[in-house]
């Protein structure tokens, strides 16, 4: 999951992620920024959260067999091709990120 982490910060032109923590404590902080979120009634999403540390700490994989076999499915672009076009479509939306 890092590996496709890291390409969609770089298409952002973002500095790849290059340091952990464990997941205890992402979680402990994850439910620290919540209760603080909560007690402050702040409308926006903590920057951490227990939910976003599990799903961090768990390892991901995608297969897509099963639509290619059962549904006669065929991706239209690939991965790379999909990262090229966010890149593109991120240096347009860059005053998201200022």
């Amino acid at each position: 999951m890092w590996e496709m982490i890291n390409n969609i910060l770089k298409a952002g032109r973002l500095k790849p992620v290059t340091k952990t923590i464990p997941y205890p404590a992402a979680w402990f902080a994850g439910a620290i920024f919540e209760l603080i979120y909560k007690i402050f009634k702040i409308q926006k999403e903590p920057q951490i959260t227990r939910f976003v540390a599990k799903e961090l700490a768990t390892a991901h994989w995608f297969d897509i067999s099963a639509a290619k076999k059962d549904l006669g499915y065929t991706p239209e672009i690939s991965t790379k091709q999909g990262l090229l076009i966010l890149e593109e479509w991120l240096k347009t939306k860059s005053d998201l990120f200022i």
